[in-house]
C-alpha cells in the first residue's frame, strides 16, 4: 500500500473519532446534562472577563478546583464500578494525575507564579475535564493505539476550535453591545515632554514621590577676601615759621 493511502487513512479516522466525540456529548442528553456546567463556565469565564480570565488568580484557583472536583467525581464513580483489571488500574492512575494537577495549580496560584498563566486557562482545563469524564466513564471506546493517537489528535483540533470560537464570539459581542459592568477603561495619555528650551531654563522640580537627590560636589565656598590696610592719615607740610626780628632800638645821642 502506497503512503498516500496510509495517510489519507489516517487523516479520515482522525474525521471519524471527531464525529464520535461529538456524536457522545450532544446526542445522549444524559451526557450532555453532565457536560452542561463545564460548556456554560467556559463561556461565561471568558465573556464576563472579555478573554482576559487567565490574568485573574481567583479565575486560575478556581479552574484547578474545578479538576479536583472531576477526580473526585471519576473517584467514586472508579470505586461504584472497582475490578480488578488493567483498564480500571489506567483510569485510576489518570484520576490521581487529576488530583495532582489541581493540587499544583491551586499551590502555584496561591504562590503567585506565573507559570500559571498558561497551565490554568479555563479552555485547557474544560477540554481535560471533558476528556476525562469521557474516557473514565466508558463512552470512548479504544481498541489499539492507532485509534488512540486519532481520537487525541482530533480531540486537540475540536476544542482548540471551539476555544478560538469562543474568543471571537465574545470579542463580536462587546464589539456589538456595550456592555455596562465591563467597559474598557481608556489609557491615561502620557504627559507630553516639555520643549528643549524649556528643560534648560527651567530647573525641574523633584516630584512628591522621589526624593531630591543630594549634590555629588560640594558648595562651592566664596572667595576670601583679605582685608584692606587702612591708608596712613595725609599730614599737611609745616608751613615755615617766618623769623622773629627783634626791633632795632635807636641810638640815644648825647646831650649837648
Amino acid at each position: 500500500m502506497a503512503w498516500y493511502n496510509i495517510l489519507g487513512e489516517f487523516l479520515l479516522g482522525i474525521l471519524i473519532q471527531m464525529g464520535e466525540v461529538l456524536r457522545v456529548q450532544f446526542l445522549n442528553f444524559g451526557v450532555l446534562w453532565s457536560l452542561l456546567p463545564v460548556y456554560t463556565s467556559w463561556f461565561a469565564i471568558q465573556f464576563i472577563t472579555r478573554n482576559k480570565e487567565h490574568e485573574d488568580l481567583a479565575n486560575r484557583f478556581m479552574n484547578g478546583f474545578a479538576i479536583l472536583w472531576v477526580g473526585f467525581e471519576l473517584g467514586s464513580y472508579l470505586i461504584e464500578n472497582f475490578a480488578f483489571s488493567i483498564e480500571i488500574l489506567i483510569k485510576t492512575l489518570i484520576v490521581i494525575g487529576l488530583f495532582v494537577y489541581a493540587v499544583f495549580i491551586m499551590r502555584l496560584t496561591l504562590q503567585g507564579k506565573d507559570i500559571t498563566l498558561y497551565i490554568a486557562r479555563i479552555g485547557e482545563i474544560s477540554a481535560i475535564n471533558i476528556a476525562a469524564l469521557l474516557f473514565v466513564q466508558d463512552l470512548l471506546v479504544i481498541t489499539d493505539g492507532i485509534q488512540l493517537l486519532q481520537l487525541i489528535i482530533g480531540f486537540i483540533i475540536i476544542y482548540l476550535s471551539m476555544d478560538f470560537g469562543f474568543q471571537k464570539i465574545v470579542d463580536y459581542i462587546y464589539g456589538k453591545v456595550k456592555i455596562p459592568f465591563a467597559q474598557e477603561e481608556k489609557p491615561t495619555p502620557a504627559p507630553k515632554p516639555a520643549p528643549r528650551y524649556e528643560r534648560i531654563t527651567q530647573p525641574t522640580t523633584p516630584g512628591p514621590s522621589t526624593p531630591p537627590t543630594r549634590p555629588t560636589t560640594p558648595p562651592a565656598q566664596p572667595p576670601t577676601q583679605t582685608p584692606a590696610r587702612p591708608n596712613p592719615p595725609t599730614q599737611a607740610p609745616a608751613r615755615p615759621t617766618p623769623p622773629t626780628q627783634t626791633p632795632i632800638k635807636p641810638e640815644k645821642k648825647p646831650e649837648q
